[in-house]
Order: C-alpha cells, then structure tokens, then sequence
C-alpha cells in the first residue's frame, strides 16, 4: 500500500492532536483537587505524578511529531505516530477507568461542580 504524504499524515495527526494541550491543562484541574484529597496517602500521590510526567511526554512526543510533518527537509516516522497515537488511547483509557472513577468516590458533588467549572474555563 502507498504510503500517505506529509500533508495528509499533518491533517491526520493534527485533527488527533489538537486537543491535547486542552485535554491536559483541563485534567491538570482535576488532579490537582484529587491530590488534595489523597492528603497523606504516598501511594496515591506517586501515582499522580507519574500520570503528570506521562501528560509532559506525550507533550513533548506529539510536538516533536508535528515538528517533523513540517519539516520539508525530513519526514516523521509512520511508526512513531502509530506508537504516539497507541500510547495517546492507553492513556485515555487509564484515565477513564481509574481517574474519573476516583473522583466521582474522592469528591463531593459540590468538589465536581466546581472543578467542571473551572475545566470549562481552561
């Protein structure tokens, strides 16, 4: 099969991507009000931060791939996207599984309304 060309893979790649930055700095909203629920729980935090040090990651892989698609001289990598993109959906996952679910156990409905206001803002 042929392979796409750059601008494809760029409109591809950016219609998945777009929303990343959004998606984390509302998440970041979140965490935040969970971590302080965990209060001394060391366990709970280390896990919070491992999701923020993954949030910087897939930062920084996505830019660098954008940064590629746009770089005439050289191409991105077909499987560093796919790898991106697989890496990008278990995150998600995660996130939907264990994430939301804490918050809804963690936090009080009056806690979730303000924090979803606040996200709705970012």
């Amino acid at each position: 099969t042929a392979e796409p060309d750059r601008r494809t893979l760029r409109e591809l790649f950016r219609f998945f991507t777009d929303r990343v930055g959004v998606h984390f700095s509302r998440e970041a909203v979140l965490m935040v009000a969970l971590s302080r629920s965990f209060g001394q729980e060391q366990k709970a935090r280390k896990r919070f931060e491992g999701l923020r040090r993954e949030h910087r990651r897939l930062r920084t892989d996505a830019a660098g791939i954008m940064k590629a698609l746009n770089d005439k001289s050289s191409g991105a990598d077909p499987c560093r996207i796919r790898s991106f993109i697989q890496q990008y959906r278990t995150h998600l996952s995660y996130e939907e599984r264990i994430l939301f679910v804490l918050a809804e156990l963690r936090l009080t409905a009056e806690q979730r309304l303000r924090i979803s206001h606040r996200m709705l803002q970012v």
